[in-house]
Parts: structure tokens; sequence; C-alpha cells
């Protein structure tokens, strides 16, 4: 047991000889500028470093944009060749709708006219095959009782 006191007391006691304990100026101006220097090398090569990983990236992100741009041109030609094609190609005028009797043409032209806007955006022409009025499956006393009793909470 007496042999850990001693230990612990030359761990903590200092390399620097009991009669030397006094630093002068010269000494401690050396440590000073020595560890100021240390830390700014440190923080410039980190800062070189975080230069360099940009410049990398800037790199791989500018050849992803070029095979993105390359790979949206090529689209862009495909569409225009396939549009050109339809375009070669004569579609035959589409037949009159198939109308069921007692459904009014004013009925068939609101029809058309919803369907035409509906794909106005989208470059499709549709086309009306036919009309028919749909017969309801259920009786009007069985519908109200199906919404009544499914109406949520």
């Amino acid at each position: 047991m007496s042999c850990l006191p001693s230990t612990l007391a030359m761990l903590l006691s200092s390399n620097i000889p009991p009669d030397k304990t006094d630093l002068d100026g010269g000494t401690i101006a050396s440590v000073v500028i020595t560890g100021i220097s240390v830390v700014f090398i440190g923080l410039i090569i980190l800062i070189l470093l975080v230069t360099l990983y940009g410049k990398v990236f800037e790199v791989i992100n500018a050849k992803a944009d070029a095979k993105a741009k390359a790979k949206a041109e090529e689209e862009a030609k495909a569409k225009a060749a396939e549009a050109k094609k339809e375009e070669v190609k004569a579609a035959p005028a589409p037949a009159a709708p198939v109308v069921e009797d007692g459904i009014e043409e004013e009925v068939v032209a609101a029809i058309m006219g919803a369907l035409s806007a509906m794909y106005a955006g989208s470059g499709k022409k549709p086309v009306l095959k036919g009309v028919k009025a749909v017969k309801p499956r259920r009786s009007a006393w069985s519908a109200a009782g199906v919404m009544d009793n499914t109406r949520p909470f």
C-alpha cells in the first residue's frame, strides 16, 4: 500500500526540474507562437479540404446534369418523331356515335363538349363511340336507405 502514493506522486510530478520552474519570457512566447501556428495551419488545411470536396462534387453534379439534359433531349426527339408518325397516319373520320333511343342530340353534344374540355391540355383527341342511358340498380327507397345507413358519424 505504501507503494501506491509514491507512484501516484511520480505520475503527478512534472518533467521540469525543480530548479527550472521559473520559465522565462522567451520560452513562454515560443510555446504560444507554436500553439497559434499549429491551430492556424490546421484551419488552413481544413479550408483546403472543404474547398477540394466542393470542387469534386461540382464536377460530379455537372456530369449528372449533362446526362439528364442529354436524356431529356433524346426523349424530346423521340416524342417529335412519334408525333410526326401520328400526323402522317391519316386517321379516318370517326363514325357517328351510337345513341340509344330517347337521348336528345343536345345531351350528346354536351357530353362531347365535356370530353373535349377534359382532354384539351393533353393533346389527345377524344372519340365518342356511343351513348346509352344507365338503368338504376336500386330503387329510390333502397338508395336512400343505403345512404342513411352508411353516412359517416
